[in-house]
């Protein structure tokens, strides 16, 4: 009989050592760039991809120390379950993410499931799979070494549990992406595409969540797969299929992602109301196809359009009231918001709008 000391926990190989480190600094890199572009955007949707990236890591580090540690649980486990649940985190990530970006369209009602319960419904889905796995994996990484009588039974399950929250996180993922497809559909039809502001790159964001549903998707069928074909599996059996079928996928997902930051949502989730939806900014058809609405946000100055910031001076409109921006008018007060004059009680002047306080005059506005 083998002693502990010759067992091997991870069954049919020995981890490989040198690739375990360099995809351990390969998440590195990534967490880090993701890291930066977090604190540059103030963008916190990516806090979880920064998790996600430290599970993969710390993952990464006890899979080459178990290289030459083959029989210690410790390492083995913290391998097992942190490679396990990384995935998780990323897709609490595009959940938020989605979220953002319908709320910040300006056509938040385009969505079939209402905005205010987008990522509420999703991420606490994506909790109660985290909680499941992670009870799953410990469990069956605890067994490993394990010489009771009912092992085996208490393996399966132990898998079961795991399949189980993989189907789950499955079913959530396939009914978020059809939230997704639908919402794409409807945003994109004419009258209503060329509303929403191009620097969100809305198109091109909506597509890179595609390819991550298909990367996450891809690897949970992997795992589920992979569980159900048992110890004795060609899965299990062989090494490859974790680095090219999960962490391969998940570090290109880290890659797509980084270039979420280029959509500028934070603004409008904390921005104040304008003409074309709670959170969009309003699209003035009159001026080229400018962006005329004023967001009270003072990180986000529109074209033509005057900010209460002093850091953005006025372009032919005042919008010191965040509910009234319209484009050269007054909207200080709301029932004086006549093109071109300024009708307050005490005064008359004319000629592109005159404000009530001088402190937020227009351009060729006179008190």
């Amino acid at each position: 009989m083998a002693s502990n000391e010759d067992m091997n926990l991870y069954s049919y190989y020995v981890p490989n050592k040198i690739v375990a480190i360099v995809f351990a600094a390969i998440f590195i890199v990534l967490t880090a760039l993701h890291m930066w572009r977090i604190i540059a955007t103030r963008q916190w949707f990516g806090i979880a991809i920064i998790i996600g990236g430290l599970f993969e890591i710390v993952g990464l580090a006890a899979r080459a120390y178990g290289h030459s540690h083959l029989n210690q649980l410790g390492p083995f486990i913290v391998q097992y379950v942190l490679v396990l649940l990384a995935p998780i985190l990323y897709t609490a990530a595009v959940y938020m993410f989605l979220g953002r970006l319908i709320r910040v369209s300006g056509h938040p009602k385009l969505s079939f499931i209402r905005i205010n319960w987008i990522t509420k419904i999703f991420v606490v889905g994506d909790i109660l799979c985290f909680l499941v796995q992670a009870f799953g994996g410990v469990s069956l990484a605890n067994l490993a070494n394990s010489k009771a009588s009912d092992t085996a039974h208490k393996v399966d399950i132990a898998k079961n549990v795991i399949l189980a929250g993989l189907a789950l996180q499955v079913i959530f993922f396939l009914i978020f992406t059809l939230c997704s497809v639908i919402f794409h559909v409807r945003v994109s039809k004419r009258g209503i595409a060329e509303t929403v502001d191009p620097t969100l790159h809305i198109n091109i964001m909506l597509l890179s969540i595609y390819v991550t549903a298909f990367l996450i998707t891809g690897r949970n069928v992997y795992r589920l797969v992979e569980y159900k074909s048992g110890t004795s599996g060609y899965l299990q059996e062989h090494e490859w299929p974790t680095y090219g079928l999960d962490v391969g996928l998940m570090a290109l997902f880290m890659v797509i992602t980084f270039f979420w930051y280029l959509a500028d949502t934070k603004a409008r989730v904390h921005g104040a109301a304008t003409g074309n939806g709670k959170y969009g900014r309003v699209y003035d058809k009159d001026h080229e196809g400018a962006w005329s609405g004023n967001v009270h946000d003072d990180q986000f100055p529109l074209a033509q359009a005057n900010t209460n910031e002093e850091n953005y001076p006025a372009v032919s409109a005042n919008v010191h009231e965040r509910f009234y921006p319209p484009a050269q008018t007054n909207a200080y007060e709301s029932g004086y918001g006549n093109p071109q004059s300024h009708l307050d009680d005490s005064y008359a002047g004319r000629g592109y709008g005159n404000t009530y306080n001088s402190s937020y005059g227009r351009v060729h506005g006179e008190v």
